[in-house]
């Protein structure tokens, strides 16, 4: 009798940003993601990313219909606006997003930001409005 652990893909639940393919995002500049947890790794609920952006660059005006969206802050500082709010954030900073809530987020300083991004449900490229 077959079980689920039988059809277990170990690289589907174990991942490293190393292994984790990198893309551009849509809608940013200077911006390289790699998916750690996605539809593609069998999640249906979440995904999660770590996104690298270079100084002055970054997400245009946007929003997600129906997904909300928390980051991380790892390394870096960031400038993020929502709902007519402005901050800078740096290492073991947070955002959230919530879903429709039009916002940009920009790295700021000398030095890359490196992040992590959560959406719940998953993102991929198609949920993205410009504002």
């Amino acid at each position: 009798m077959s079980t689920a652990k039988d059809a277990i893909d170990p690289n589907m639940y174990f991942m490293t940003e190393a292994k984790a393919a990198p893309y551009a995002p849509r809608g940013h500049s200077g911006t390289v993601n790699r998916r750690i947890v996605s539809p593609e790794t069998g999640a249906t609920q979440i995904e999660v990313l770590i996104g690298r952006i270079e100084p002055g660059e970054g997400a245009s005006p946007h929003l997600h219909p129906g997904i909300d969206q928390f980051c991380w802050m790892l390394e870096g500082r960031a400038r993020v606006e929502i709902g007519g709010l402005t901050r800078e954030i740096g290492p073991e900073e947070s955002c959230f997003f919530p879903a429709d809530m039009p916002h940009t987020f920009t790295a700021i300083g000398e030095t890359p930001v490196k992040v992590l991004i959560c959406y719940g449900p998953p993102y991929g490229e198609g949920a993205r409005v410009e504002c």
